[in-house]
């Protein structure tokens, strides 16, 4: 018999980023925010103290990577929590980005992806991520 936890909710893939690999998100309108986090079909941002985003609101812009490599979204503010405002995308980001972006953290902060992929807490405080 499975549990609730047992049953996996996702559909994609979602990639966390230590503090110190976030790339940006530069919108059109010119502001920037960290990128937490990168599936596929959503992106987790940064909040930003007095630019807060609402539900619904529309986000856009270029996603820098860590090779200088971007890729346009677009899409939605689905909801806000603690980590900050989660956006649906309407646009996927490319599964090839996805994996090049897995591969760059597993090899250049292998203790923090370890301990996120074993659902540790926090491995962001790892000293692995300086």
């Amino acid at each position: 018999m499975s549990s609730d936890k047992d049953i996996q909710r996702r559909r994609f893939f979602r990639l966390p980023y230590p503090r110190t690999a976030q790339p940006p998100l530069r919108s059109e309108d010119g502001s920037s925010y960290k990128v937490l986090e990168i599936s596929e079909k959503s992106v987790v941002l940064e909040l930003h103290r007095g630019e807060p985003f609402e539900v619904g609101e529309a986000v856009c812009g270029k996603i820098i990577f860590h090779d200088n490599q971007s890729e346009y979204i677009e899409g939605m503010v689905y909801r806000l929590d603690p980590r900050g405002a989660v956006v649906t995308l309407n646009n996927n980001i490319s599964f090839h980005n996805v994996m090049r972006e897995q591969s760059y953290i597993n090899s250049h902060f292998p203790l923090f992806f370890r301990q996120k992929m074993a659902g540790k807490p926090n491995p962001e405080h790892s000293s692995d991520d300086q």
